[in-house]
């Protein structure tokens, strides 16, 4: 199988999507603590939960495409 490297861009645009997925979860567990309705509070961590597990994969990607690479292709 072949090894495709990551473009600069491809990085910076996935280190993009995990600042917005960071953002969205911090924002979610915050809502969740100020809402009184235990349904809304309830969806709104899910959407963190959700936000958290996309960041962690995004991580997990791209921890994994460090290691295949060879150094100095991602920057």
């Amino acid at each position: 199988m072949n090894q495709q490297s990551l473009s600069t861009k491809d990085v910076l645009y996935l280190k993009d999507v995990l600042e917005w997925n960071m953002l969205a979860a911090k924002k979610a567990h915050y809502a969740a603590a100020q809402c009184t309705n235990p349904q809304l509070k309830a969806q709104l961590e899910t959407c963190c939960t959700m936000h958290r597990n996309h960041y962690e994969k995004t991580t997990a990607f791209l921890a994994g495409q460090s290691q295949q690479t060879q150094p100095g292709q991602i920057q």
